[in-house]
Order: structure tokens, then sequence, then C-alpha cells
């Protein structure tokens, strides 16, 4: 599994403003896109060991929601975990945030799967 299987999963949130690892940044190097967004990561994918070789692969997915209030991240956080349960997840973390910089209130989603 891929960024490439993951995007057309989220690709209508947020008006579309999706982003594998890093949003559009401005010459000052802050985001070149209205909030809210969102932006997704494949940190880790870690592959089983069996005798014959290598078996399935667990993923962990991030999904970082970009947001004016809490509430409006939370939601399409929310809507982010339904768009992504086809791919069955193990596990489920939940993170709140805010940068200081930005403004933005920060909705993260940590998913694992077996790919």
């Amino acid at each position: 599994m891929t960024e490439d299987d993951i995007y057309p999963l989220l690709a209508m949130l947020a008006g579309g403003r999706v982003y594998p690892y890093v949003v559009p940044l401005d010459n000052d190097d802050l985001p070149a896109v209205p909030a809210p967004y969102v932006i997704f990561s494949i940190p880790t994918d870690v592959s089983g060991d069996v005798l014959c070789g290598q078996a399935e692969s667990t993923l962990h997915i991030q999904v970082d929601v970009w947001a004016e209030t809490n509430d409006e991240a939370r939601a399409i956080r929310a809507e982010a975990l339904s768009r992504l349960e086809g791919l069955s997840p193990t596990e489920v973390t939940r993170i709140p945030g805010y940068d200081t910089t930005t403004h933005l209130y920060r909705a993260t989603l940590e998913i694992t799967v077996i790919a």
C-alpha cells in the first residue's frame, strides 16, 4: 500500500485540499492554501518475516487535519477515519494540537493497518 492508494480515500476532505507529507508553502514557509487542509503520510511500513521471505506489512498511517477551530478539525478527522475504515484499522489514536505560528488547530489521526 502506498500514498497513491490512500489519496483517493481522502481526496474529497477539506474541499479537496489534501496533500501527502507537506502542504504547499509560500515564500515565508507558511501554508499557501487556506484552512482547513489535510496532510497524510505513511511514517512506517514494517514487513513481517516468515520462513519463505517477507509476509504482510504493518503500516502506520497518519492524517493531520488543520483548521481554524478545534471542532472543525475534529469533524474532518472523524470523516477521515470513516473513509479509512475500509482498510480495517487495528489501532486508532486521536491527538489534539494547536500551532502558535499559523494559529490553526491540529487534529491528528494515527491508524495501524495490515496490508
